[in-house]
């Protein structure tokens, strides 16, 4: 586990999971890393839920999923894994939103590529910041359902 992702996933990433303050999910090919994804619970502000629908739409804070991070090895790029890691972490916030009660998944992408990534996967840029995206959980529940027939 010499690799990129895997000498990350062994220095300082690990400490928000020991800390219980992130679940941190691996693709692993090989006894090689090739990509991951970690969650973790978000509360958007006032002026973030404001920022998500455009200003003056909300007055509260929203309870929120955060999808921390989703990295895939650059040598497994292009292959599929993104998605099958993102499909995996939305399936698994789904069952967490039956649970747990929370309005809506979160990303901070870390480029524009990853914004097109997330776009073409249903998310929506919030109004003021290009690589803020998000996903009201009644949307991810209906089209996990519309996957599930």
């Amino acid at each position: 586990m010499a690799g990129g992702l895997s000498r990350l996933m062994l220095t300082g990433d690990d400490r928000q999971e020991r800390a219980n303050n992130t679940r941190t999910f691996l693709a692993v090919e090989r006894l090689k890393v090739i990509g991951y994804y970690a969650t973790t619970t978000y509360r958007l502000g006032l002026d973030e839920a404001a920022a998500m629908y455009g200003v003056g739409r909300r007055t509260y804070p929203i309870p929120a999923l955060l999808l921390a991070r989703l990295a895939v090895d650059a040598g497994s790029q292009g292959g599929g894994v993104g998605s099958r890691l993102l499909l995996h972490a939305l399936r698994k916030i789904a069952a967490a939103s039956r649970h747990v009660g929370f309005e809506v998944v979160v990303v901070h992408a870390i480029d524009k590529d990853a914004v097109t990534f997330y776009t073409q996967r249903g998310f929506t840029r919030f109004e003021d910041h290009d690589l803020h995206l998000f996903m009201p959980v009644k949307n991810l529940l209906a089209t996990l359902e519309d996957y599930s027939d």
